[in-house]
């Protein structure tokens, strides 16, 4: 546990105060702030004339806050593997990384320490989105428990665009393959959803269904959080970090 926290505080403090980190959390505020103050200005608008602009049914939840954190996931598909290429690709070219090898800690060691690194970086990135609904409260009433009911769905999904992101940077020493390489998997986590239209048979469809990414999200934003959620995304989490940690145990006996 204590070379855990070791390497992740080492990880955290390295992609935290480099230029990288400052210029993605400086345009993913810059985008969320002007796509939600847009949002905001539109619903007010519609609220304020509901017969004309058919905004007879507005909610503050599903217009305004299930909005941003779709948004932010998509961002997050790009933004995430940017950050996590520096956990290991980035080192596997600065030499480090074969340091860190010879070093008396384990394989698990490394690759959950480096997760908790990359997850830790972006829970900072969302507690930036928590400033906006935290604004809109001085002005508004809504139910604070829904809301954060959707955002444990984006913790979740955005710890497996984490995940991901350290198995792209564990398979390759360049940057920015490993970067491709971590959003092309995030986008075919999605794409796996169309699976579930093409499937033929019941239990076909449910299983499909069950392991779609954006199907357990959905249930999240609409502000309900079952065990079955939470069992697939941890699950799937654990088995991403399981296979980074492979890589490295096998670079190490390489």
């Amino acid at each position: 546990m204590r070379a855990i926290k070791a390497i992740a505080w080492k990880d955290f403090k390295t992609i935290v105060f480099s230029p990288t980190f400052f210029i993605i959390a400086f345009l993913c505020s810059a985008i969320w702030g002007s796509n939600f103050m847009r949002a905001v200005i539109q619903f007010a608008y519609q609220s304020s004339n509901p017969m004309q602009l058919g905004g007879g049914n507005l909610n503050l939840h599903y217009n305004l806050f299930v909005s941003l954190v779709s948004f932010v996931n998509i961002i997050f598909i790009f933004a995430i593997p940017a950050i996590t290429m520096k956990l290991i690709s980035e080192e596997k070219k600065q030499k480090s990384y074969d340091l860190l090898l010879t070093s008396p800690i384990t394989s698990t060691d490394i690759a959950v320490g480096k997760f908790v690194a990359g997850f830790g970086v972006s829970l900072l990135l969302i507690g930036i989105t928590l400033f906006y609904p935290m604004l809109l409260s001085f002005f508004a009433k809504f139910s604070w428990t829904v809301l954060l009911v959707a955002y444990a769905g984006l913790v979740l999904v955005t710890a497996l665009y984490v995940a991901l992101g350290l198995l792209a940077s564990s398979i390759t020493q360049s940057s920015v393959l490993s970067v491709i390489l971590g959003i092309v998997f995030n986008l075919i986590l999605w794409l796996m959803a169309q699976a579930a239209m093409s499937a033929k048979g019941s239990a076909a469809v449910e299983f499909f269904e069950y392991i779609s990414v954006p199907n357990q999200l959905y249930a999240f934003l609409k502000g309900t959080m079952s065990v079955g959620g939470l069992v697939f995304f941890l699950s799937v989490i654990i088995f991403f970090v399981f296979l980074t940690q492979r890589m490295i145990e096998a670079t190490r006996w390489r």
